[in-house]
């Protein structure tokens, strides 16, 4: 952002030299990039980071100085005068996508007269580096430089239908620009368009056809509000990038589009003549949120280990925008309404900063203590410490893979979705347009790297978001994706000691909910007839698939060159995250001996041993302390065809009393018929 000396003197008289006004604005945060004299005038230009679009205007830099000097701050109140008929006769204005465009404002000047600017406006463009075309794109330019709100000014004549329609373009829609070159459009761009056709791509560029020009006697002047997205889209698609984008981008002062609009109507009676038309056609709303920040009293001086008075924090937040909210409800805490032009003020620490980097960061001692709150983890940070730390404790490193794939690595499928990916254009990595749908082929892809690079027993695990495709954005769930040498096994012990980790009974046999079971499935990235989904059971609610696990299929083991067995899994740490148990409870071992039995039951091949434990479990009257199944037999001549013979080893204990034969009889007997009832099981002779 490059800023003019005499321009600034306007909103905000300082009389330090530049070198320490430019000194003064960099450690307040804007860094200084060099200075240069332009004719009489002096051009500073100072780098203005992305969350702060209030200083992308000479008014919000003025603003920094005025509160950096201890100077007033003049910023003009324009009130043209309106004559002559109604805007919103002149022109209808409609927004077919308020997800692109918000708001949008037109008002109308009937009778200038295009001509040369003013030598002072033509100077000040000069000093900041900006060509003068004729009065009135002139007009627009400086206000956008003056207050960081861009504007647009069409020719009313070029308008036709009287229509102005802000909608996403057509795909394939042409459109030639203000610069006369033309471009294809697709729906993920915003134009401003008239009964016909687009005469504007929305807050990056003007029309050909719609331009102001030498004939041009009445004018339709734009003011809106655009959304980042949109804009983003279109300038880096078309590689048309303008001042205008650059602040829409970075999302400008909501307050600022009626101010803009109004500013602009004035400077153009004053240098144009013409006649402003009453009111102003709008369509939309302003997106404008009014965010209240508390504030500790002792919180900056805790922070910055220096005593700042009170009353200073409070001035120097007033100062630049701040409003404090006084409800005598707490004398501790301070409430603070944040101005429109600082989205970026969002917690404490923030009023904070803003208060240190005006008092000066020079003040702090170089060994001033600076007393430390404790602060506990979140919910989703001790998940995800916790279960690194087992994966870590196994031998496994942690991977960190890209979040963007080729069309290689996604085709391989995701285990969540079959909707295809969301692409990103252009790439923000040569090849890799697709968002992630799954950590797995990533990390496949790695242990190969790591396989062809002498490294063969390094097992991975990854903890990152993925991205499935929804309406508009991808839903971002918490994905823990691991690859390790090994068949189902393997994979399926890491994920028990997990969830054991984590509070959460991985067995699914014992104990209240949350429980993990296992439930054969299919995907694409494993092995036919290798593969469980991992099903977590709550409380009261249906349960829900928390991940997947198998081995993983022949074809990908072949295309990243695995060599021996290699198994996966991918787990759901959104939705593992709020079942978590944070305080778990330890009882007491029984006192009393275990009686410990071995049952050999047949079933039909398709019965899954989560359907018969789950059998057991629920017939074993809270008496069932461990159970595994031991051996799976098959013999069609003995046993028949389609069936298989699967031996359960079970211990039984109770906390109160030694059971009895009788005791055991009938809870072994209830398990029989549990077990014959739900899976059509037999005792086998």
């Amino acid at each position: 952002m490059i800023v003019s000396t005499d321009w600034l003197a306007e909103y905000v008289s300082v009389s330090a030299p530049v070198d320490e006004l430019v000194e003064r604005l960099a450690l307040s945060g804007l860094n200084h990039e060099s200075t240069s004299s332009v004719g009489d005038d002096t051009a500073i230009e100072i780098e203005v980071t992305s969350n702060r679009p209030d200083c992308l205007g000479h008014i919000g830099v003025a603003r920094e100085l005025s509160v950096l000097f201890g100077r007033p701050l003049l910023v003009p109140a324009p009130r043209p005068l309106e004559t002559g008929g109604q805007a919103a006769q002149s022109v209808s204005v409609e927004i077919t996508d308020r997800s692109m465009c918000p708001f949008y404002s037109a008002r109308i000047l009937r009778g200038v007269r295009v001509g040369k600017s003013p030598s002072w406006l033509v100077n000040r463009l000069a000093t900041v580096g900006i060509a003068s075309v004729n009065n009135i794109v002139d007009i627009t330019n400086y206000v956008m430089l003056e207050c960081g709100q861009p504007l647009h000014a069409f020719d009313l004549a070029s308008v036709r239908g009287g229509r102005i329609i802000v909608r996403p373009a057509q795909a394939g829609e042409a459109f030639e620009a203000i610069n006369h070159r033309r471009y294809e459009l697709d729906p993920r761009m915003c134009v401003i368009a008239d009964a016909e056709r687009p005469i504007a791509l929305a807050g990056v560029m003007g029309g050909a056809d719609s331009e102001i020009s030498d004939t041009t006697v009445d004018v339709l002047l734009e003011s809106g509000q655009f959304a980042p997205l949109a804009v983003r889209t279109a300038a880096r698609s078309l590689v048309l990038a303008s001042g205008s984008s650059f602040r829409f981008e970075r999302t400008p002062d909501p307050a600022a589009v009626a101010w803009a609009s109004l500013r602009a109507a004035t400077l153009i009676m004053d240098l144009a003549g013409g006649r402003l038309e009453h009111g102003v056609a709008t369509a939309g709303e302003l997106a404008c949120h009014d965010t209240t920040v508390a504030l500790a009293v002792d919180r900056v001086s805790e922070v910055l280990g220096v005593a700042i008075p009170w009353e200073r924090q409070q001035a120097t937040l007033t100062a630049l925008g701040f409003t404090e909210q006084t409800d005598g409800a707490d004398d501790e805490i301070s409430l603070w309404r944040v101005p429109s032009w600082r989205r970026d003020v969002t917690r404490e620490i923030d009023l904070v900063e803003e208060v240190g980097r005006i008092i000066g960061y020079d003040i702090i001692p170089e060994d001033a203590t600076i007393a430390a709150r404790p602060v506990a983890d979140t919910r989703r940070q001790e998940v995800t410490r916790q279960a690194a730390e087992v994966l870590l404790a196994a031998g496994c490193c942690e991977a960190m893979t890209r979040s963007v794939v080729d069309e290689v690595l996604d085709g391989f499928g995701s285990p969540w979705t079959s909707e295809a990916a969301f692409t990103i254009s252009p790439p923000l990595v040569r090849g890799a347009d697709r968002l992630r749908r799954s950590l797995l082929p990533s990390l496949l892809e790695a242990r190969g790297h790591n396989l062809a690079a002498a490294a063969p027993h390094g097992d991975l695990f990854e903890i990152a978001r993925g991205y499935l495709p929804a309406a508009e954005l991808p839903s971002e769930p918490q994905f823990l994706s691991a690859v390790v040498t090994g068949e189902f096994a393997a994979a399926k012990g890491l994920v028990e000691a997990v969830f054991a980790r984590l509070g959460i009974d991985p067995s699914g046999l014992t104990g209240p909910p949350p429980r993990v079971s296992y439930r054969p499935a299919s995907h694409p990235l494993l092995a036919v007839g290798r593969t469980a989904d991992v099903i977590l059971s709550l409380a009261g609610t249906p349960s829900v698939r928390a991940g997947v696990i198998g081995e993983v299929a022949p074809n990908l083991v072949s295309h990243f060159n695995l060599g021996a067995a290699v198994s996966a899994f991918e787990l759901r740490l959104d939705l593992i995250e709020p079942v978590k148990v944070s305080d778990r409870s330890v009882t007491r071992p029984s006192e009393f001996p275990p009686v410990e039995r071995d049952l050999n039951l047949i079933v039909d091949e398709e019965v899954a041993w989560a359907s018969l434990a789950s059998a057991i479990e629920e017939a074993s009257r809270g008496l069932l302390e461990h159970l595994s199944l031991t051996q799976v037999w098959r013999d069609e001549a003995r046993i028949g065809p389609g069936r298989k013979s699967l031996v359960v080893s079970l211990s039984l204990r109770s906390s109160e009393a030694t059971l009895s034969g009788d005791e055991v009889k009938q809870v072994i007997d209830a398990i029989l018929e549990s077990c014959t009832q739900r899976c059509g099981a037999a005792l086998r002779g």
